[in-house]
């Protein structure tokens, strides 16, 4: 795919000049907050201290990036030049394009497919895709790599309460998008050190936040048109969530780490979970935001067994013909099994604290879930 960089005077080199950030993945729901953080922010609140300050930012995207006005207003009083691109992590031509010069790169870009019918992109985008990233980086002499992983690398049919980075990846993942991230992440964590590379890998929860177009919205959706017609389990099963701004404080207290030598080979090469300690049920989660919306959820609860026999009953619909199905037993592990994680390493290691309270968080995103033509 063919590559519009804008140019300017400040693509000399990665170790000497102004500094380059570039954002793969940058007009994405977490890409365009980083974006914007990287820029100084939307004026809501003043960047903390220790985020690493950066004079060009670029983005690089399968789709146009387009900046909100608050942010550039912040960005443009700060000197902070911004260039973007259309381009694809498959392609090296377009990596080279868009990193040259780079000082910091941030790796957002992944798919995300739960599905049960095979879909080769997530091969070649997570796994292909991240390694072209690296060996661009590599090539170009690029110092520092900061990755976006998950905490599905770690998902299993264990349970995890409290879980921290120790936990081991699956040896049999259970679907093909949790084994992508797995090589993705070992690629990247392997690289440290590789020819110059510092690498990092950040492993955010579930991310919630004003204009997520995913999870919030349809589960919301799902509930008002009454395709959901139980909660599921007991009740008792916990799941993290993270506001979108604290996993983009994670990201830039990873990079400024990665860039003082007294901290570098404390945190290059490893990974971190990121959340803001509120594990909770899922559907109870949802339930504030379903009210503030006007939707009524549902009252009966499905048992985990029965939870459960659905999920292979769908499986088995799936194999018999071939269709894709709504549930199967990732959504079973994840909404009926705790699944939650510590975050003393991030906190220990790069100083990590939430900027966004729970109440902030709450209250951001029901005013944005407002705004939205199904719930306004």
């Amino acid at each position: 795919m063919p590559i519009d960089e804008l140019k300017d005077q400040h693509d000399d080199g990665p170790a000497s000049g102004p500094r380059k950030a570039v954002v793969i993945g940058g007009a994405g729901f977490l890409g365009s907050r980083l974006v914007a953080m990287l820029g100084g922010g939307d004026g809501s609140f003043e960047p903390p201290p220790d985020w690493p300050r950066f004079d060009h930012v670029h983005v690089l995207d399968l789709a146009s990036f387009s900046e909100a006005p608050k942010p550039k207003q912040q960005r443009e009083s700060r000197g902070i030049h911004l260039s973007s691109a259309t381009g694809d992590v498959r392609s090296k031509d377009d990596l080279r394009a868009a990193l040259r010069g780079a000082h910091t790169v941030f790796h957002l870009a992944s798919l995300v497919d739960v599905g049960l019918k095979r879909n080769p992109a997530i091969e070649e985008t997570n796994v292909s895709g991240t390694r072209n990233v690296i060996e661009v980086c590599q090539e170009l002499g690029i110092p520092f790599l900061v990755y976006t992983s998950t905490e599905d690398v770690v998902f299993s049919e264990t349970p995890v309460s409290g879980g921290d980075e120790s936990l081991p990846y699956p040896s049999k993942p259970l679907h093909d998008y949790v084994r992508t991230k797995i090589e993705g992440e070992r690629a990247v964590r392997a690289a440290d050190e590789e020819r110059g590379l510092r690498t990092c890998a950040i492993r955010p929860v579930h991310i919630y936040g004003p204009n997520d177009p995913h999870a919030m919205v349809q589960s919301l959706e799902a509930f008002a048109e009454r395709r959901v017609p139980f909660l599921l389990g007991s009740g008792a099963a916990r799941f993290d969530v993270v506001h979108v701004d604290n996993v983009v404080h994670a990201h830039l207290l990873a990079a400024a780490r990665l860039h003082d030598p007294a901290t570098c080979d404390r945190v290059a090469g490893g990974a971190y979970f990121v959340g803001e300690g509120q594990a909770v049920n899922y559907f109870e989660f949802c339930r504030p935001y379903a009210e503030a919306c006007g939707i009524e959820m549902p009252r009966v609860r499905l048992p985990g067994p029965a939870v459960l026999l659905l999920a292979h009953a769908m499986e088995l619909v799936h194999r018999v013909t071939r269709a894709e199905v709504p549930f199967h037993r990732f959504h079973y592990h994840i909404l009926v099994k705790d699944f939650f994680f510590s975050n003393a390493r991030a906190e220990r290691d790069l100083g990590y604290a939430p900027l966004v309270s729970k109440e902030r968080g709450k209250a951001q995103t029901i005013e944005w879930l407002r705004t939205l033509a199904p719930f306004s």
